[in-house]
């Protein structure tokens, strides 16, 4: 009998201990959702006396209102069925009030034209601290056109295109951190620069010198001239060459400079050493990562020199193969070419490469949380060129048309053979080759090679 009750008084203590940890637990999930509301109306109202009289309408109360905000994209369109849930306060404020300076857009014959590109048909739930929600349907087309709208209650709204580039980074990038160090963010807004968040960190080891060998993967370049425009702002980091330091990519509001268009997205690198920061720049990421300096000038505004002239101060013309190459013909340079691709033999290939050429391979295709891709190969899709074998059949030259001065074009007729015959067929094929001497000193290199003149 006493075992019986001692059993019942241990369910007895145990249901009470349950249900006590469970009012514990929804009491702590209510004051921590009562402390984001709060957080959230704070930075509200700092925020929404920049926005006045905002053509949304009753836009202070959903701002004030909304806790968290769910993206979803078109399950059809290019970005597939990608989520994200924003909850953090600074994203919170930042996606809001790009949204509360949004115009009433009156005519739509342009959003009406949108190109075969445009990402249609996505939302935004806008989740207040009560548990309710609100829908703002979406749209935008390729950067190129740069043109987008909001639906919010049967009206459409431009909040700029800036907006657009905003939400679409969150199918690029892995990490959001808006946590930003106060040095960074006072350098940034120096120059009129918006950190968004911090997408990444890495520990880097420079290179030891900055002339580059033919056939080297163009790190160095690509650290040479990021030097020039990290100097324009007082950052020199050559005297840290062959140490490690910290490098922060953070992902920035403002399009790149109106020069650079189409291109539009910019990150800013910065560098450190030993938590001071030693170097800083703006880069394009994917595809063509040079950009400008934080300032907004390029490289030919901060050094007077066009790409060959500047290129020449980091070549090493010592090296045996620069040496080798630099006494060949545009024939033998585009013959020697394709024989190294036969023979897969990479240092020999990419150094018949003019240097500017050399340079694509340093984004093309790159997971923009990085910094660059690591090596040649990381262009390719799996990771390895799909050239299985390509023999030299003939070669004559060619006039080209719209040619750099100096230039002399070829078409070459090459037997292909591909691992996967993804763009064009295994066979003979015409290649058109454009070389031009980047620089006296290194002879004739490979500028483009296309499948038309």
């Amino acid at each position: 009998m006493l075992k019986k009750v001692f059993t019942v008084w241990i369910i007895i203590s145990m249901v009470f201990t349950l249900t006590g940890c469970s009012q514990e637990k929804s009491s702590q999930e209510t004051n921590i959702k009562n402390e984001k509301i709060s957080i959230v109306n704070q930075t509200a109202q700092k925020k929404i006396n920049e926005i006045e009289n905002s053509a949304v309408p009753n836009f202070d109360e959903i701002y004030k209102n909304t806790v968290e905000i769910d993206v979803n994209f078109d399950a059809e369109g290019m970005f597939g069925t990608y989520k994200a849930k924003i909850e953090d306060n600074k994203m919170l404020s930042d996606i809001l009030t790009m949204i509360g300076k949004s115009q009433l857009i009156k005519d739509e014959s342009k959003i009406n034209k949108m190109s075969g590109m445009a990402t249609k048909n996505n939302s935004l739930i806008l989740v207040a601290g009560n548990g309710s929600k609100k829908e703002i349907k979406f749209a935008f087309d390729d950067p190129a056109f740069a043109v987008g709208y909001l639906e919010i209650d049967d009206h459409k709204y431009d909040p700029g295109f800036s907006f657009f580039r905003y939400i679409k980074d969150f199918t690029e990038y892995r990490q959001f951190d808006p946590n930003i160090n106060n040095q960074v963010e006072e350098l940034f807004e120096k120059y009129n620069w918006t950190i968004d968040y911090r997408v990444n960190t890495m520990n880097v080891t420079l290179p030891s010198n900055l002339k580059h060998d033919a056939g080297e993967y163009p790190v160095k370049i690509y650290w040479a001239y990021n030097n020039e425009l990290s100097k324009n702002i007082g950052l020199d980091y050559s005297e840290y060459l062959g140490k490690e330091v910290e490098v922060d990519i953070y992902r920035l509001r403002e399009p790149l400079p109106e020069y650079m268009n189409p291109r539009m997205n910019s990150r800013g690198i910065v560098l450190k050493y030993n938590n001071k920061i030693v170097g800083a720049y703006i880069d394009a990421g994917r595809h063509d990562c040079f950009a400008c300096s934080l300032d907004r000038k390029s490289l030919n505004d901060i050094t007077n020199k066009e790409w060959d002239h500047w290129i020449s101060d980091y070549i090493n013309y010592n090296n045996e193969l620069e040496i080798e190459l630099s006494k060949m013909k545009p024939e033998d340079i585009i013959k020697q070419y394709y024989k190294a691709m036969n023979s897969h033999d990479q240092k020999m290939q990419f150094a018949c490469l003019t240097r500017q050429n050399l340079c694509n391979y340093l984004a093309t295709n790159m997971d923009n949380n990085l910094l660059m891709n690591a090596g040649y190969n990381n262009v390719y899709t799996d990771e390895e060129q799909n050239v299985k074998s390509a023999k030299f059949i003939s070669l004559r030259e060619v006039s080209g048309l719209g040619n750099p001065k100096g230039a002399v074009e070829y078409a070459a007729t090459i037997d292909f053979k591909f691992k996967k015959e993804i763009t064009s067929n295994s066979g003979k094929q015409t290649r058109f080759i454009i070389l031009k001497k980047e620089s006296d000193k290194s002879g004739w290199r490979i500028d483009s090679e296309g499948t038309g003149p």
